[in-house]
């Protein structure tokens, strides 16, 4: 497949899943692209980010309005949620089939791993639109800020997540135990899931109570992984100020963390930590990988992280790369997992954060490799949500949006 007939497939996603509109709800204009028609029929926060940098290579305007209906849903607190829910119509039977933790009936209460500053920095790099920036920076100034003061209850640097779905690798096998998961399969998860909610119930609002109970409290690598990354595009939108000093402070804090407390020496790659205790959870999956993203990671680990992980037949260096678990993980599921998502096929989302972290890194041939072959997924089975490792069988949702991400690459 050509770039013109990739770019003609990927337009024609973007615009089919394209919603515009004025929500009844409040007023505001829409403008933005869902995931999927069939199974996500509504705004996803890190989806919506994607879909943005893949559509400045189509359409910038429309990058822009992307962003800017994401950011309008959040709230005067900083929080911006992982749903918002602009089409009340459809919720019903969304949330028949789905559960999702709510304080208002128009959005989620939880949150998605924090990349739109630098979705933000990428539109505003593409397009020299300074009013844009303009709108932007407050709304991510609060958001980060939001982040750094709710969800770091210890101080430590690193944020946490209360629920898998808010690190975007819902079912991966990390969190099993934490989950108490008994059966593997997407009922068990969904019941377990179901648990933790029911006892969030009383505190939805309450992140910080939340977090104390510690009935799921993971600091992610993966989230804090893009946490740096994110602020350290918001310092760059910020230029010379106080307040770049401030997410530059915080960044490296962050870098430092991840470093001192998930790096572990003996296996070679990062594991979360689980709880208030920070027990280390030695389950390596894509996340282990995630701080090759950080352009400033110390050269000795980025070559472990690629030597013996990531370009290892053994773990992640399938047919089609990356997969979201190693093959060598007992629990490693290349198939079709019948929505028990992520233990094992390969996500073109990865692909591109990892595409791009090889290139900063020097490991240009490795790079292209993942590129080819993510591209030959997209040939052999179309934009879907994720793909067999071993066959680039296309797998979930069909004409998923942030596949397209495979045109910047």
């Amino acid at each position: 497949m050509d770039r013109e007939a990739l770019e003609k497939g990927a337009r024609q996603i973007l615009l089919t899943n394209l919603r515009q509109g004025v929500a009844e709800w409040n007023g505001q204009e829409y403008s933005f692209v869902c995931p999927s028609l069939t199974g996500y029929p509504f705004q996803w926060f890190w989806d919506s980010c994607f879909h943005a940098i893949a559509l400045l290579h189509l359409d910038p305007e429309q990058a822009k309005a992307e962003l800017r209906t994401l950011m309008s849903g959040a709230l005067p607190n900083g929080f911006m949620p992982h749903i918002i829910f602009w089409e009340m119509e459809k919720q019903r039977d969304f949330l028949s089939r789905n559960i999702v933790g709510q304080t208002d009936p128009h959005y989620s209460s939880t949150m998605q791993p924090p990349i739109i500053a630098y979705a933000v920095e990428r539109v505003y790099q593409a397009t020299g639109d300074e009013e844009f920036k303009a709108m932007a920076l407050p709304v991510l100034v609060n958001f980060y800020r939001w982040l750094r003061d709710t969800r770091d209850p210890d101080n430590d640097g690193l944020i946490a997540v209360i629920q898998p779905e808010e690190a975007g690798t819902d079912c991966s096998p990390k969190y099993d135990e934490a989950l108490g998961l008994g059966e593997l399969s997407n009922q068990g998860f969904v019941s377990a899931l179901r648990k933790i909610y029911q006892a969030y119930e009383p505190l939805r609002g309450d992140d910080q109570k939340i977090l104390s109970a510690d009935l799921f409290h993971f600091e992610d690598v993966l989230v804090n992984s893009i946490y740096v990354m994110g602020m350290r595009s918001l310092v760059r939108l910020l230029g010379d100020s106080t307040e770049s000093a401030e997410f530059n402070c915080e960044a490296k804090r962050t870098l430092d963390a991840l470093l001192e407390k998930c790096w572990d020496e003996e296996v070679g790659a990062f594991f979360d930590l689980s709880g208030i205790a920070e027990k280390p959870v030695r389950v390596v999956t894509i996340s282990s990988l995630m701080p090759l993203i950080l352009e400033d990671l110390p050269r000795p680990i980025v070559e472990r992280l690629v030597n013996d992980w990531l370009s290892s037949p053994d773990h992640f260096w399938t047919p089609y790369p990356l997969p979201s678990v190693p093959a060598s993980n007992p629990k490693f599921m290349p198939g079709n997992p019948h929505g028990f998502i992520w233990r094992g096929p390969s996500w073109i989302n990865t692909n591109w954060f990892l595409y791009h972290a090889l290139l900063n890194h020097g490991y240009k041939e490795l790079a292209d490799i993942i590129a080819t072959k993510s591209i030959e997924c997209v040939e052999k089975s179309g934009f879907r949500e994720y793909y067999n490792p071993y066959t680039a069988e296309g797998l979930g949702a069909k004409d998923f949006g942030w596949s397209t991400l495979i045109l910047d690459f």
